[in-house]
């Protein structure tokens, strides 16, 4: 037996006694794809594929977002050429740096927020004073998508 089977089962063991609801194990292969799109745009990609060659899809970079799963490799690739090719429109017509800017801040303020929950007891209203910011920015987010033209 291979030693990171070991170590997956030792672990897979310890979140058990936990109380972790599910634990799923597939035999997989791990693959990264990364991406420069110039002006300090990265995107990055990992997929793994599993034992009944099916694949399961995240976007690390610029920011995480799972797209969950995938029944034949055509499928990753072309979601991944569209992906690009939006990213690269998107770079031609909009600053880049300021969408990186503001993807690194949403991502502090995950980090910080985080932090704060899991460290600090936080009065309940502290939270719904940080839900009421959230708010206003969506909404301001929604403005400038109703003000946006389309990218084509």
């Amino acid at each position: 037996m291979q030693k990171n089977n070991v170590n997956g089962d030792v672990i897979d063991m310890m979140l058990s006694q936990l109380g972790a609801k599910e634990i799923d194990t597939f035999s997989s292969n791990m693959h990264i794809a990364n991406f420069d799109l110039g002006d300090g745009l990265e995107v990055s990609y990992v997929f793994n594929i599993t034992h009944g060659d099916k694949y399961f899809l995240q976007r690390m970079k610029p920011y995480a977002m799972v797209h969950g799963k995938y029944a034949s490799y055509r499928e990753i690739i072309d979601f991944i050429t569209d992906d690009i090719v939006k990213f690269r429109k998107a770079k031609e017509v909009n600053d880049a740096s300021i969408y990186l800017k503001l993807t690194a801040e949403i991502e502090q303020v995950k980090l910080r927020t985080e932090h704060i929950f899991l460290n600090h007891d936080v009065p309940v209203e502290d939270f719904r004073i940080i839900l009421d910011g959230f708010n206003s920015i969506l909404e301001k987010v929604e403005l400038a998508n109703k003000r946006a033209d389309k990218i084509e």
